[in-house]
This record gives structure tokens, C-alpha cells and sequence, in this order.
């Protein structure tokens, strides 16, 4: 079952989109979203290190400023998303019926705390990040720590997503363990959508109906759709999720090796960058 979503915040209205979608979930398990903001350590940078001290205090105090308006608009964020929700607040996860939501500031390194933080959720939910590339700073490498370091599935949310209880579900296949172990972590998801199809390139077409016989097992209505093989997989992924329907994507991640995905390119990064449906991906 998904009984706890950590949401990362900033402050910003992509985590204000996140939250809406986060509560949608949450309203289907009687879930509760455990919002978490980061506020970096306080450091002095190596560029200002030949600064005079006075100058490097001024430097340092506006830093904090920053850091304090971003906390400051993350709280209220927060509190007045409960409010038109109808959210209870709470310290910690609740065990209560219903939806129920945390807020932890905390400090350090962003993608350490992160990683530390998402070891005892069932989900992490975040933005797509703008502008991602593998390996690069900021958002998408917090996507990428994510995903190989915390054991859980990372969903996505694409910009201008109206947040809504989406029924039809889409999976990406090719047999890999990371597609496996997508698979098994959202079946809560996909036993309740009510069609769930799987994707699976010409070549690995031969198997697909044990994956489907699989998913009908556990109470899913399921069926298969062919691409061809080769290309751009997840151009071909999310061209299919439109042509069936689909508005919720699982997918393995990180299948091929990191170094490859950065050379050349992959499913991974493509959907990173590109996804326009819910995007639940899983290493």
C-alpha cells in the first residue's frame, strides 16, 4: 500500500503542484504526504575565500536572508495547501483514517538529507525537473540521487498537470529487473486503474503475455501494445501513452548503465526531460 508520499518543497508553484497531486494520491490510500525542505548549510563558498572578512559576513547574511524567505514562503505554502484541503496536520505519519500531512525543515546537504529522509516512504514525488540533463546539478540531479540511492519509486510530475485521480495506466517493459521491480512496487496503483496496458517493444513481444497474465493475477485489467523496436524508446512510450489513453506511466530506471545513459542518451533521461503524463520510475 502507498501510506506515506514524501514531497521535497521549495516554495515555488511546481512543489505547489506536486502537493495537489500528492493529496490525490493520498485520498486513494488513506495516505499521508510528508513534506520536507532543506535548507542548505551555511558555508563559505571557495570563490569568496580571497574576499575581505567584512565583505564575506555581508555575503553570508544575504545568503541567509534568502534562505529565510524561502523557509518562510515554504511554511506558508504548506499551511494553506492543509487548509483548502482539509488536511490534518500531524508531527509524523498518522495511523488514522484519512489524510494527514507533516512539515520538516531540516538542514544540510540537500540531496544527503533526501536520500536519508526517503528510506521509510512507500513514494517521492517531485516536479519534472526544468532543463534536466543526467549527471548535471541542481533538480534533476536530485531526481537521479533519488532514484539509485533510496530504494523507493520516484513519480513525476509534468508541468501544467491539472492534478486529478487518473484511471488508466501504462508500463513500460523489457524485461529488466528495474522494470520488474516498477512493476511490483505500483501494483496498489495499477489494481485500481481501471485499464492498465502494458508497452513493450516488437522484439520482447513474445513474453509480454506473461506480464499480463501476471497483472490479471493481481486483480488488474490488463492488456498489452506493441511499438517498434529501436529509435527513441521513450518518444515511442509517450507517443503510445496518447494514442491509448494513458495518463500513468511505470517504467524501470536507470536499466542500461548511468555512464551510457549520459553518452548516449536513454528511456531515463528522455522521460526525465519529456514526460507530459504521471511518471512513476523505479531503479
Amino acid at each position: 500500500m502507498i501510506k506515506i508520499i514524501l514531497v521535497p518543497l521549495d516554495g515555488s508553484e511546481r512543489s505547489a503542484a506536486v502537493l495537489d497531486t500528492a493529496v490525490i494520491i493520498a485520498k486513494r490510500f488513506d495516505g499521508h504526504i510528508k513534506a520536507v525542505h532543506v535548507r542548505e548549510k551555511g558555508g563559505e563558498p571557495f570563490l569568496f575565500s580571497g574576499m575581505p572578512e567584512s565583505m564575506r559576513e555581508q555575503v553570508m547574511k544575504m545568503s541567509n536572508r534568502q534562505q529565510d524567505e524561502v523557509t518562510a514562503a515554504v511554511r506558508e505554502q504548506f499551511n494553506s495547501f492543509c487548509k483548502q484541503n482539509k488536511v490534518k496536520v500531524t508531527k509524523k505519519p498518522s495511523s488514522a483514517k484519512g489524510v494527514s500531512a507533516s512539515l520538516h525543515l531540516l538542514e544540510g546537504n540537500a540531496g544527503v538529507v533526501l536520500d536519508h529522509e526517503s528510506r521509510l516512504v512507500d513514494v517521492i514525488a517531485m516536479a519534472r525537473p526544468a532543463g534536466h540533463r543526467l549527471g548535471g546539478r541542481g533538480v534533476g540531479e536530485l531526481h537521479e540521487s533519488l532514484m539509485m540511492n533510496s530504494g523507493r519509486p520516484v513519480l513525476i510530475v509534468p508541468p501544467d498537470w491539472k492534478a486529478r485521480r487518473v484511471e488508466n495506466a501504462a508500463i513500460g517493459w523489457n524485461d529488466s529487473v528495474e522494470a520488474s521491480r516498477a512493476l511490483a512496487i505500483t501494483l496498489p496503483w495499477l489494481a485500481q486503474m481501471k485499464k492498465v496496458t502494458v508497452i513493450v517493444s516488437k522484439k520482447r513481444e513474445a513474453g509480454v503475455e506473461d506480464v499480463v497474465d501476471y497483472l490479471k493475477r493481481h486483480g488488474c485489467k490488463a492488456d498489452y501494445h506493441v511499438i517498434t523496436s529501436g529509435g527513441n524508446v521513450g518518444k515511442k512510450m509517450l507517443a503510445a501513452c496518447k494514442e491509448i489513453g494513458a495518463e500513468f506511466l511505470v517504467v524501470g530506471g536507470f536499466s542500461h548503465t548511468r555512464t551510457r545513459q549520459r553518452l548516449f542518451g536513454g528511456v531515463t533521461s528522455h522521460l526525465l526531460a519529456n514526460t507530459d503524463v504521471i511518471t512513476v520510475m523505479a531503479h
